[in-house]
């Protein structure tokens, strides 16, 4: 309704400004709250692991990597990267000197959600068309 009145008066309606900020100038995580997770109990919550081995992941643990990003990058976009990923595939290693982190990787936890291309990476398909197999339920 208010979308359909703001087209209707050309962004009259509401009156005054929008009071917006950029994106651009926000930071890039939010650092200072920890995030709350429930500790999974195995029968409502589970470990991402757990969840991994439940979408019937067949890929194989020596196949080549399939997942094309930067193995040093900045500590921010790395711990960045271990929360975006549902399938426990990213790791923060050890700090360097010049300021980055060294980022391991797991890949054969991939379950192709494909969030890591939204934040600089890429996906290839699997070797041999190996992956989660999802079922309806």
């Amino acid at each position: 309704a208010m979308a359909g009145a703001m087209t209707a008066t050309k962004g009259k309606f509401p009156p005054g400004d929008a009071h917006t900020e950029r994106d651009a100038d926000q930071p890039l995580t939010k650092t200072d709250r920890a995030a709350a997770y429930p500790t999974p109990d195995g029968k409502l919550t589970f470990d991402k692991l757990s969840s991994v081995f439940a979408s019937g992941n067949r890929t194989r643990d020596d196949q080549p990597n399939h997942i094309r990003v930067q193995t040093q990058v900045p500590r921010e976009l790395a711990e960045m990267w271990v929360r975006l990923c549902p399938a426990q595939v990213y790791e923060v290693g050890e700090a360097d000197g010049d300021g980055t982190v060294e980022v391991k990787l797991a890949p054969s936890n991939c379950v192709q959600c494909g969030a890591i291309t939204a934040k600089g990476g890429r996906l290839t398909p699997p070797e041999g068309g190996s992956g989660p197999e999802y079922t309806l339920t």
